[in-house]
């Protein structure tokens, strides 16, 4: 049966594999793959025989020919499985193109899950699992960063996302000026065999950091539960927001919306106009 397999493997220990995911190795012969070379260790570590394999590379700069490549394979009833260098395919990885594009073409798509970076740093972070929001990595661009940042905070609740070693304490110090309240946790190597977790408040980062060993793989978790009115961008963007909601002022919501997503406030008024003026 014509179908798309998304396999979930481990995000640093072998043995977290599943044995349906292992059973998926085994019985499976067409894989879409991140990188080719972590899949052919991943086949050694659990004891999987390579041949008869038929493994093919899918990441950002080969999607589209692969894509295409796939709908063929769809069309002649092959089944492809998709895994990614570590966790889920779906998450900071390449699959979703492919996942719409089969559900699109009217295939079946089908999960073996497994171990997830995500929910494996909630439970270690030791801070309120939900409501929770997931972000990949953050923007790159400076201004882009901070506003996203204090949109976290704007946002409450708590938020997880990846950070890589070269940027992870700018980041932790970008937390500490925007979101001086929050509660964080910083996970490193999760899984593996030097795995470490900080736990500390953004305002005390300075004092923290020394400990922080920076290499390795992040996973960050922010809780800005409780802690929202404490914070002064914060608290300037509610006052604004509770301004909106007295006065239905477009002007006013636009200001705050253009100032946390960094886009110009004309722009966003012309776009809360219409939408106003749709209801």
């Amino acid at each position: 049966m014509s179908r798309l397999i998304l396999l979930s493997v481990p995000i640093g220990n072998p043995d977290d594999l599943t044995l349906r995911g292992k059973k998926t190795l085994e019985e499976k012969t067409l894989f879409f793959v991140e990188d080719t070379r972590p899949f052919f260790n991943l086949l050694r570590s659990q004891g999987v025989e390579s041949d008869g394999k038929r493994v093919y590379s899918f990441h950002e700069h080969s999607k589209d020919s692969r894509l295409q490549f796939a709908k063929k394979l769809l069309e002649e009833g092959e089944e492809i499985v998709f895994c990614s260098d570590a966790g889920s395919p779906l998450m900071s990885d390449p699959a979703h193109p492919l996942v719409k594009s089969v559900l699109d073409w009217g295939f079946e798509l089908e999960t073996v899950p497994g171990v997830s970076s995500v929910i494996a740093a909630l439970e270690l972070s030791g801070l309120p699992p939900y409501p929770f929001q997931f972000h990949g990595f953050l923007p790159r661009e400076p201004q882009k960063k901070k506003s996203f940042i204090a949109l976290m905070g704007v946002l409450g609740k708590t938020h997880v996302f990846f950070e890589s070693p070269k940027r992870v304490d700018q980041t932790l110090r970008e937390v500490k000026e925007a979101l001086p309240e929050a509660d964080v946790a910083v996970l490193r190597e999760i899984t593996k065999k030097y795995e470490t977790a900080y736990r500390f408040k953004s305002c005390d980062y300075d004092k923290e950091r020394i400990g922080i060993n920076f290499k390795g793989e992040f996973v960050i978790v922010l809780s800005c539960i409780g802690g929202r009115d404490k914070v002064p961008l914060l608290k300037k963007a509610e006052e604004m927001a509770l301004n909106y909601l007295e006065s239905g002022s477009v002007k006013d919501l636009s200001k705050l919306l253009g100032s946390l997503l960094d886009r110009p406030s004309k722009e966003v008024y012309g776009s809360l106009a219409k939408m106003k003026k749709g209801k």
